[in-house]
């Protein structure tokens, strides 16, 4: 799961590309269309700020990753058709992350923009409730969960359109956000499943981590959808408040 996660990322690529004399040291404006620069970008602010934040700029912490809600619906035409959703939950470990690839930036916003990146681990954690069917048995609960993604490659695609305002002066506004992540395994931790009956509970936990890949397959489209509208909110914040002007060397 998360996050998406890595376009929260990218919005902190471009949150450190204001001006100098508002910025911490060590942090470069880049060219819009140089890529390297821009890769380089986000991995500075994941080492150093990532935790942190910048204040300044109206960076908010990304690791711990705080998100009110998160919710994904039932879909009865999977094997997987559950509502499960969380509140106040965390999602940790994106400071880790290592940016491979950040392409598509351009002056007239024409192309998707693209972001992939490696996360050792991404670990959700929070209250959740679940209810509806996992394979052929049923499975309610609510409590706390504690998922873990390890080796997970992020890849992001964000579709801007310009935004014109007062004398030189551009905005970009998010318009459509596409998020998919690809774990090497998923580990599945959910307390109090079945108002905490330890048999029912340790049977479905079999079940659920022994067949993570197609459990998380089958929720990769509702849980790319969910992130893309976090990293959505994030993004917004930052593009709406800053021309590109000030952001990039354009």
């Amino acid at each position: 799961m998360e996050l998406t996660l890595a376009l929260v990322l990218l919005f902190g690529c471009a949150a450190t590309y204001g001006h100098a004399s508002d910025l911490p040291s060590g942090i470069q404006r880049c060219a819009i269309s140089d890529e390297q620069c821009l890769e380089n970008g986000v991995n500075h602010v994941l080492r150093n700020y990532a935790q942190s934040g910048i204040k300044e700029l109206g960076l908010i912490p990304l690791d711990p990753l705080h998100v009110k809600k998160f919710k994904i619906g039932r879909n009865p035409h999977s094997p997987v058709n559950i509502d499960l959703s969380f509140h106040e939950m965390d999602i940790v470990g994106l400071h880790q992350g290592v940016a491979k690839r950040v392409s598509g930036f351009t002056t007239d916003l024409s192309r998707s923009i693209e972001l992939v990146m490696d996360v050792p681990e991404i670990a959700v954690r929070g209250p959740y409730s679940v209810d509806g069917r996992i394979l052929i048995l049923p499975i309610t609960g609510k409590g706390n969960a504690d998922i873990r993604l390890t080796k997970t490659k992020v890849r992001a695609l964000i579709k801007f359109k310009r935004v014109s305002k007062g004398d030189h002066q551009t905005y970009a506004e998010v318009v459509d956000i596409k998020v998919e992540l690809d774990p090497a395994h998923v580990t599945y931790h959910l307390e109090n499943l079945f108002n905490g009956q330890k048999d029912l509970s340790e049977n479905m936990h079999a079940l659920i981590n022994e067949n993570w890949q197609d459990i998380f397959n089958e929720l990769k489209p509702g849980i790319g959808e969910a992130f893309g509208l976090i990293a959505k909110s994030v993004l917004d914040r930052i593009f709406g408040k800053l021309p590109l002007e000030q952001l990039f060397v354009v």
